[in-house]
């Protein structure tokens, strides 16, 4: 198979440049930004419109539907945030985690990177039209230092500092900082300025998380970490030839793309490369894994940990212990111990290595991967394509996040609310028309898409990113360690592993929930 490298011009990057020191230079009025739109989660890209890039997307004019939102000229819907909203020259400081994995937050300047630059002209923006001045103080909080971001988050609210307006934070320490009662409610009526029926708020990811009525937290187009962290399936295109295999893409199209096609067609592919007569890394299979990089199998099946009754209480999901997961479990663990097809190993840096290095036809990992891939072996050819669905009955593809994302909320101690919340939505707005096309639109579908095929698997991945409950009220609750388990060690007895663990989590629920009272 001939590599098909997808064009990536210079004269496209050039114009969203060009289009960003625009945006720079332009006006406050939203309405009069000469602003890029994309499409948000769980939203669509008009019909009769084709991105390629930021110049394709410019917008000079507002335009108000008669019966709809004010939108800009290529159909992308504006902000209703008032023209004279001015906060005269008031300082707003966001607390975010240094240890983010990539980047999202604050740059001091330009420097010809689309991605950069694009946040450097939405913080402008954001300053400009609301009449503020933005500073960030930083803590590390990621999954190894969530006690050190609650720490730094409860002493600040117990000696009424007040030092932070607004938290960005590792999703699962945001999940904590609720839990602990930290976070303001964003449905409150001091935080009216947002709108939660915008396209840059997530559907799947508002109703998850809005319990009671209550909505502590909040994600999507303002974090750009929700689309370096998307789950994909990466395919080696020269394997595909090389065992006359069907085209993973076609089969994405057609509905045929099953965890029982995934499983048939790594089937044979094995060899033993280093002809030692033992099946171990090194060798080339069909799939490799492990640990956290076989998360994207559960939530592919439909499940979820935890979900909501009829009247909105949580509870775990059925699901979780459903007969799809006990299926699952079953075929994976059939395709990496029964057989030479697949294989768990060890160290989650290894699954990206192997792939690289042209050994593995299948590895799930997240998108932001195929930075590494392209950059440190140029004559791989690989595709990407969403994980597969549990059957074909299975109406939609599933695609879990990785934890790595930003969540955005205000202290419980706010002293203006009101504020944080129009420099909240006035950030997510702004960053739905400049780093989500930068990330999403020239990063993932340009820079580092080999093909277009793989480009146009990306909306499909996009379109079906899910939230859970559970994932991101780890720490409070559980979490996939027992799947994970499950596959490290063959074992196929699910039933007994969620029978302990039901209770457990469903009284960890009930505590949980009492802080949405």
């Amino acid at each position: 198979m001939k590599r098909q490298l997808f064009v990536r011009t210079a004269s496209a990057i050039l114009a969203s440049l060009m289009l960003l020191t625009t945006i720079a230079c332009g006006s406050s009025n939203q309405g009069k930004d000469d602003t890029a739109a994309t499409t948000s989660i769980n939203s669509t890209t008009p019909s009769n419109s084709k991105v390629t890039s930021f110049s394709d997307m410019a917008s000079s004019d507002a335009v108000t539907q008669p019966t709809g939102p004010a939108v800009d000229a290529n159909g992308y819907e504006l902000d209703d945030l008032p023209d004279d909203l001015n906060y005269n020259n008031a300082t707003v400081t966001f607390l975010t985690w240094e240890d983010v994995e990539h980047e999202e937050f604050f740059v001091e300047s330009q420097n010809g990177d689309v991605v950069n630059d694009a946040m450097y002209t939405r913080q402008q923006i954001v300053e400009e039209r609301l009449g503020i001045r933005i500073e960030e103080i930083m803590t590390k909080g990621n999954a190894s230092y969530t006690s050190n971001w609650l720490s730094y988050v409860q002493n600040d609210n117990m000696s009424g500092s007040h030092a932070f307006d607004m938290m960005a934070g590792y999703s699962q320490s945001i999940g904590s900082t609720t839990a602990r009662n930290l976070c303001y409610d964003l449905l409150s009526e001091e935080c009216s300025y947002l709108n939660f029926d915008k396209p840059w708020w997530p559907d799947a990811l508002i109703d998850q998380v809005t319990i009671k009525d209550k909505l502590f937290f909040a994600s999507g187009d303002i974090s750009m970490n929700v689309l370096y962290m998307m789950y994909v399936c990466f395919v080696n295109n020269d394997l595909l030839e090389a065992y006359h295999l069907e085209n993973p893409a076609e089969l994405v199209q057609s509905g045929k793309w099953t965890y029982d096609k995934f499983i048939e067609m790594c089937s044979g592919v094995y060899s033993d490369l280093d002809g030692n007569g033992e099946k171990n890394q090194g060798d080339q299979f069909g799939y490799l894994t492990c640990d956290i990089h076989a998360d994207p199998w559960f939530y592919a099946s439909g499940a979820l940990v935890v979900d909501k009754d009829e009247n909105g209480a949580l509870r775990p999901a059925p699901s979780y212990s459903g007969e799809r997961v006990i299926s699952t479990i079953e075929k994976l663990n059939t395709l990496l111990h029964a057989s030479n097809d697949g294989i768990y190993i060890a160290k989650k840096a290894q699954v990206q290595t192997e792939f690289r290095d042209g050994r593995v036809l299948f590895v799930t990992d997240r998108a932001r991967a195929s930075f590494n891939t392209i950059a440190e072996n140029t004559a791989l050819s690989y595709s990407i394509v969403p994980a597969p669905k549990f059957d074909e009955e299975q109406e939609n593809y599933y695609t879990v996040m990785g934890n790595p994302f930003t969540c955005y909320a205000a202290p419980a101690d706010s002293t203006d609310p009101a504020r944080a919340a129009a420099v909240l939505e006035c950030f997510a707005s702004e960053s739905h028309r400049l780093t989500t096309p930068a990330v999403f639109e020239i990063t993932l579908k340009l820079k580092y898409s080999q093909n277009e095929i793989s480009a146009q698997m990306y909306d499909v991945i996009r379109s079906s990113v899910v939230f859970d409950i559970g994932r991101m009220f780890k720490q409070e609750l559980i979490d996939l360690s027992y799947f994970r388990t499950c596959l490290a060690t063959n074992n196929n007895d699910w039933v007994s592993m969620t029978k302990a663990n039901l209770p457990v989590l469903a009284k960890k629920l009930a505590i949980l929930e009492a802080v949405f009272e």
